[in-house]
């Protein structure tokens, strides 16, 4: 009895360059076959084979670009579909980080906190391990956000107020995660352009950056110090011009001159209607781009998140600690429980709220001097109760700090948080020191 062979899948690139050698170039070299045999046969003296010779070379030709009509239609659906994976694949990736963070949280807290309870040499013995490896998971969730921050789709998003300063710090904050970047160095030079506001897509600027310094410390070994800087350069077309430098002190290569296709920096920066050009000296390497940028309207508070909280008064006389009123917004009980345990002992009352509706409700009937909100819950999430906040406070003339904290920690989160009006965001797992010093600025 014969064996029965195991159909082997052809891969999709192969398939491609099949039809192009059987659908179009042996059409395209039978028609020139065809006017090679009219020309020598006319200069030949004979009349009726150039003719036919001729009028049977438009056939392949024809039947040539009907293949490239195809083809081009085939590859439009292959790029459609592929763009659709890379979206699901996101989700994933997302809904992966934001589940995984939550425990991970937890753990983190608890074991600061337990830390703190006086235990004996072996209990802390076991305290460190649990934090270290821990740690090491939070390292590992870290380095995937990174990595898909690298690989997002380039689909225009809609236009968010943002400043460049504070984009590029959290983009470096970001480049901190992946402990591949431990040993590198990556500076602000910030002279004050950083604060002007622009509306726009400020994710494409992180997009963009993270390309960039991740290819530059990639292509080095050793410590590598990066330094950004960031200039306006006049107008284009009605449009801000926008000059950012990159400057390293070890040469490095950022693009790569003449190399193509285009990696994810240089698509972007084409798709923003701009230029860039690489140059390296002997101790160093120099990055410049240009993108276009449209400038914000004025506004009265340039630190404000949203124009959603545009003229409110801010609270005067700074509080302590000791006597805030917080509300905290969380659906999870474990994360409910976790959190007042660490505020708590700082924090004069704490207040919750199981969903953003909740949340809404208590605030239109109490004061707050400050709320703690997530993200993703039943009922209403933390995104639509914060816009719904700040639409009541410009009837009231107040202002409550929101921050976000959340498990969403991928690209594009905190601008999100910031578009509906929260004042700042910090992502799971918590640091606890950082958890107060962002409270500090805003009360």
């Amino acid at each position: 009895m014969s064996k029965r062979t195991k159909p082997v899948a052809i891969p999709q690139t192969d398939l491609m360059t099949r039809r192009t050698r059987d659908g179009i170039l042996l059409p395209v070299a039978v028609a020139l076959f065809m006017v090679i045999i009219a020309i020598t046969t006319a200069l030949a003296g004979l009349t009726y084979i150039p003719l036919a010779a001729t009028v049977l070379s438009v056939l392949p030709l024809v039947i040539a670009i009907i293949a490239i009509r195809n083809l081009i239609t085939d590859s439009r659906a292959i790029m459609k579909e592929l763009s659709s994976i890379a979206e699901k694949n996101e989700d994933v990736i997302n809904s992966f980080s934001h589940k995984i963070r939550e425990p991970l949280n937890n753990l983190v807290l608890l074991g600061g906190m337990l830390g703190e309870s006086g235990a004996s040499p072996k209990q802390q013995e076991l305290i460190d391990t649990v934090l270290a490896s821990t740690g090491t998971m939070v390292e590992v969730v870290n380095e995937l956000t990174m990595e898909t921050a690298g690989n997002m789709t380039t689909e225009p998003r809609g236009d968010i107020r943002f400043r460049i300063g504070p984009t590029i710090q959290d983009t470096i904050e970001l480049m901190k995660l992946n402990r591949k970047h431990v040993q590198s160095l990556i500076v602000y030079d910030n002279k004050g352009e950083g604060e002007t506001e622009y509306k726009g897509d400020p994710i494409t600027i992180k997009q963009i950056l993270i390309d960039l310094l991740s290819a530059a410390i990639a292509g080095t070994t050793g410590k590598i110090t990066i330094k950004i800087q960031v200039r306006e350069a006049g107008l284009h077309n009605g449009l801000q011009k926008v000059e950012f430098t990159l400057s390293s002190n070890n040469p490095v290569v950022f693009i790569g001159e003449g190399r193509q296709p285009y990696p994810l920096a240089g698509r972007l920066i084409r798709s923003s209607g701009g230029t860039w050009q690489e140059t390296s000296a002997g101790s160093g390497s120099y990055f410049v781009f240009f993108i276009n940028l449209r400038k914000s309207e004025k506004i009265e508070h340039p630190a404000a998140a949203s124009t959603l909280i545009k003229g409110l008064p801010k609270e005067k006389r700074k509080k302590e600690l000791k006597e805030l009123t917080i509300l905290l917004v969380e659906d999870n009980p474990i994360n409910q429980r976790i959190t007042q345990l660490m505020l708590e002992p700082m924090i004069k009352r704490i207040e919750l709220a199981r969903n953003g509706k909740e949340a809404l409700d208590m605030f239109g009937t109490s004061r707050y001097d400050l709320i703690l909100m997530d993200v993703q819950m039943p009922v209403m999430s933390g995104l639509i109760a914060a816009e719904k906040i700040r639409g009541l406070e410009m009837s009231t003339q107040l202002h409550v700090p929101i921050i976000a904290i959340t498990a969403n920690a991928m690209l594009g989160d905190m601008e999100q948080c910031l578009a509906v009006g929260m004042d700042d965001y910090i992502s799971k797992p918590i640091d606890p020191e950082l958890l107060i010093e962002k409270i500090n600025a805003l009360i």
